[in-house]
This record gives C-alpha cells, structure tokens and sequence, in this order.
C-alpha cells in the first residue's frame, strides 16, 4: 500500500515517549516460555500510573494495550519464523546474485540495443524475487499476528479485501479516472474510533498510456463517516503530484471552485456540483489542517472528497505503509512495531484532528 512511517519521514507526528523498550536480543524462540508475562485480559483496570481516560476509546489507552499485546503474545508467536527469515535472506542474496551476474554477462558478450534490454530484464528480476520473497513472508506472518494486534483498538480488523473498494474511489471522484487505469491494494483496515466509522485501504493507482506508466497514486485512502450527507460532491486534487489531470470533472459538470487562499489555490484544484456547499466545507481552518497534514506526513500532496455521507482522505507517499518483516532484520526486532504502531496512530489522528466525532462539522 502507502502514509511514510513517522520516524522515517513524517516527522511532524513523531511520538516523543519510547513506546517499546529494547528488545533483549536473546528472546526465546519458544512461545510457551515461562518468561512470558499474561496480557491484559478484557476489562481489566489500567495501571495506576495511567492517566484515567474517558469511556471512549483513546490513543493513549491504545498504545498501552498494543505495548502489552507486543511483548507477550505477538513477540513470542513469531519469534519461531527466524530461522524461515534467514532462509529466504540466503535464497534472496544467492538469487538475486545470480540474476545481476547474468546481467553483466548479457550486457558483455551481446552486441547491440539487446544487451542492454537484457541486462536491464535480469536487473529488475533480481529487485522483483527478493520483493517476492520478502512480501510472501510478510503476508505470511501477518495473517498470523495482525488479528492479535488489532484487539488493541477494540472493533478493529486487519484484511485483505479492500472495504475501500474502487469502486468507492470512483464514484467519490477521489483521482483522475482514466480507461487504461490500475489500481491495487495491499494492506486493510476497518473500524470504529470515537464512534466513527474508518475504513483504510493501502492503495496504488496507476494510469497506462503510450507504453508509459504513469502513478496518480500511492498511499493510503481513508474514508471517514461524517455526521451529515453532503447535497453535492466536492473534490480537492493535489497540483503537487505526478498526474494532475482534472478533464474528467469538468466532464461530470463539476465546477471549479475559486477560493480566497491564494496559497490554497496554488497548491490545490477544486472541482464541486455546488459552489455554496463548498464554500462551507473548505474553511480556513480545514484548509490549514489539510495543508499541516500534507507537511506533517511528507506527503506528495493529499487527495480529498467529500461524497455522499463521507469524507475521503488520500495522503500521497513513497514508501510502503504497515511495513513489517524485513529480511535483513531479525524478526523479534522492535523498530518495525514502534512504527507500525505510529503509521496506524498517524490515520487514527484525522479523526481528532478533523474532530470529525463532534457535531460541530469542519
């Protein structure tokens, strides 16, 4: 799918305190250690050095009970795999090896444009088998452990069918819509946070045209429950990104919609059915917000519909979101779920930020 992991690049939603303490590297390999301290079971108390937290379900609440969750039940559960990690680290470095060094032989001793198309095809097989053997793993070991993660945020699920499907990206008019366009989906997630509904779907849009590939997407597509169904439809595109093509709303009768933020305006096209309803939803405080979150997660530029009883949000990034099991690092290692952690804390914060859980509206 990808929102960049905040310590990696989006740096404006770092956490400050430590949420996971070192890992020792002698972690056992068997889940059934004696060492293993019992998980907090349903309905308990929180500590009493925790900050008592309203009924509804917190941030803070969250990171305790993903802390506790991490250590005794999902560190021991894979802690097993690492020695399947270290196979696929050998057979991806034995692969790929063999594949660059044929490379080089085809680049060498063929004469002509073909050598050079050649090299290039066992380059990109070399890049395409240790993708592969690093994202069976993953998905592997995701099936495995994300159910037990996700009781950290009660009502919350982990699945690969997308519940933001594209068709719902369509219909809400969300990027430039385009005949020969792609799209895939990887990570999913599906819940409730203060009583909103978020739906979350790891997304890459691509467009096809004159045997070149274009990205109009790759990142996250939020969908958010609002408290009111809009009248209209009204869609704010990043002028930012790679493909900024707008044609298609103005074929679906879409109005541009002309704002007083000059600054807003540079960086934004806005297309709406209803120029009034618009301008009550683009504020200057939600555009400010926009904007900071743009900032905040080092995005390429963040898509935005307001569609039938839904907000979509759609922040464009890099790297790959809900990374874990990387081949090159023991699999007990701490850092993948400090930032999962954080990429997920980073989506569920629209909620506050945008206080879309208040009857307040934008």
């Amino acid at each position: 799918m990808t929102i960049p992991s905040i310590k990696g690049s989006g740096k404006g939603f770092s956490i400050k305190n430590n949420l996971l303490p070192k890992i020792q590297e002698n972690v056992s390999e068997d889940p059934s250690s004696d060492t293993q301290v019992s998980p907090i079971e349903e309905g308990q108390q929180p500590e009493a050095n925790i900050e008592k937290e309203s009924d509804e379900y917190s941030i803070k609440k969250f990171q305790k009970d993903y802390r506790d969750l991490v250590y005794n039940k999902v560190i021991p559960e894979i802690a097993v795999f690492e020695s399947e990690r270290k196979k696929r680290l050998a057979g991806a470095i034995v692969g790929a090896s063999i594949l660059v060094i044929l490379g080089i032989i085809f680049f060498i001793s063929i004469n002509g444009r073909g050598a050079g198309d050649a090299a290039a095809l066992c380059i990109a097989g070399a890049f395409a088998l240790w993708g592969w053997l690093k994202k069976s793993f993953e998905k592997k070991i995701k099936k495995k452990i994300m159910p037990t993660l996700m009781q950290a945020v009660p009502g919350f699920y982990w699945q690969e069918k997308p519940p933001v499907t594209a068709e719902d990206i369509s219909e809400a008019m969300l990027f430039p819509n385009d005949k020969s366009c792609s799209k895939t989906f990887d990570d999913c997630f599906l819940g409730k946070y203060r009583g909103v509904e978020v739906l979350m779907s790891e997304c890459s849009y691509e467009i096809h045209r004159n045997k070149h590939t274009y990205t109009v997407f790759n990142g996250v597509v939020i969908r958010m429950s609002m408290n009111k169904s809009f009248e209209g439809i009204t869609v704010v595109r990043p002028k930012t990104v790679e493909v900024t093509d707008c044609s298609d709303l103005k074929k679906a009768h879409l109005e541009q919609v002309v704002l007083e933020d000059k600054e807003f305006n540079d960086n934004f096209s806005i297309y709406s059915t209803d120029q009034i309803e618009s301008r009550y939803l683009l504020t200057t405080a939600f555009m400010e917000r926009l904007k900071n979150l743009t900032a905040a997660f080092v995005s390429l530029g963040t898509f935005c519909s307001f569609h039938d009883k839904y907000i979509y949000l759609a922040p464009y990034t890099t790297g790959d979101l809900f990374n874990l099991c990387s081949l090159t690092k023991p699999i007990t290692n701490s850092t993948q779920f400090e930032v999962l952690f954080e990429e997920f804390v980073s989506i569920l914060q629209f909620v506050d930020h945008f206080k879309l859980d208040k009857k307040l509206g934008l």
